[in-house]
């Protein structure tokens, strides 16, 4: 008598290994999807208080350039985020931070940070009045 496993007990297994991938791939490409939009969320968090700090403790805060290179430089956020501009808007008297990429989904970070908005080209803005 032979040992070993026969051809039937081989494809159950193999099944049963793929019905488990077909449960857990999704299940783990939406974890990582949910703890990006929190990444950022929390980025923004992050850059909309180094704004509101730097408009309540300079007298005359930068209205032009890269006003994300001087939030860092004044030390009002200890590292860069990627993917991430603070502007200011003339017209609107407000600083606006905007996340420049597209890797994220805009929902799941509206859901976590409700002050975050998605603008018409399905970006993601942040205002901030100026005083």
């Amino acid at each position: 008598m032979r040992r070993g496993f026969t051809l039937i007990e081989l494809l159950i297994v193999m099944s049963i290994i793929a019905a488990l991938m077909a449960v857990a791939t999704p299940v783990g490409v939406n974890a990582v999807a949910q703890a990006k939009a929190t990444n950022v969320a929390g980025n923004f968090r992050t850059l909309q208080q180094a704004v509101i700090q730097m408009i309540t403790l300079e007298p005359t805060p930068p209205k032009s350039g890269d006003i994300l290179e001087y939030l860092y430089t004044k030390g009002y956020i200890s590292t860069k985020p990627i993917g991430f501009e603070v502007g200011y808007e003339t017209n609107e008297k407000a600083y606006i931070i905007r996340y420049t990429q597209s890797d994220v989904d805009v929902v799941k970070v509206k859901n976590i940070f409700s002050a975050v908005e998605i603008n018409s080209s399905g970006g993601l803005v942040l205002r901030i009045p100026a005083p």
